[in-house]
């Protein structure tokens, strides 16, 4: 069975649930009754949730209040409910006291607001263009570094043998070479033959 109220003087929801566990009004108003004892300690209260449940013989009382920005959690277990729900709500008071100087700190701070830091800087002006300029130029410095062609420093000639792709293969098994240039003795046109990264040999034609 479920219920949920509300305290009218503090404005807040209060729900409580019972599971396996058939509500009385008794056990509502005593729930009540030591709800209004841990308002006189706080005000900041914005909803209160109640569990009370039970299992075989145990009785069991869960509470769960929510405050700005934080809650609290209580849990009693006893052969009694009653008296679970009074070690819940002493549970309860107990922590609201240890928490209360933190409860007291954020109750006039704006929610919708953050204060964050700013620091104010002067605009650079003139010396931004200057800098972009320095950069453009060390950026195309780089950049023909990068993609100048090398210089020549020695000169070789290469026979260019007529070979078979078969040849071309076995040339290149032995050879160790990374490519090889030959004419195709099938069509007597230029080919290249390299080695690819996965062993196997590639071949391209040359118009």
């Amino acid at each position: 069975m479920t219920k949920a109220t509300q305290f009218d003087q503090q404005g807040y929801n209060v729900s409580i649930v019972g599971k396996h566990f058939q509500m009385t009004d008794a056990i509502r108003n005593y729930v009540f009754e030591k709800l209004a004892k841990v308002e006189k300690i706080t005000d900041q209260i914005i909803d209160v949730a109640v569990t009370l449940d039970t299992q075989k013989l145990e009785f069991s009382c869960s509470i769960l209040m929510n405050f700005i920005h934080f809650h609290i959690k209580a849990h009693a277990s006893t052969g009694d409910m009653y008296s679970a729900i009074d070690k819940a709500t002493d549970r309860v008071r107990t922590l609201i006291r240890k928490y209360k100087t933190k409860l007291q700190s954020r109750r006039f701070k704006d929610l919708t607001t953050v204060d964050i830091h700013v620091n104010v800087i002067q605009p650079l002006g003139d010396d931004l263009k200057t800098i972009n300029d320095e950069i453009e130029a060390e950026n195309a410095a780089r950049d023909e570094a990068e993609y100048a062609l090398h210089p020549v420093v020695a000169k070789e000639t290469m026979p260019l043998k007529t070979l078979t792709q078969d040849e071309a293969v076995i040339k290149m098994e032995i050879g160790g070479e990374a490519f090889l240039i030959f004419r195709g003795e099938e069509d007597q046109k230029l080919k290249v033959i390299y080695r690819r990264p996965d062993e196997n040999y590639g071949i391209v034609q040359i118009q």
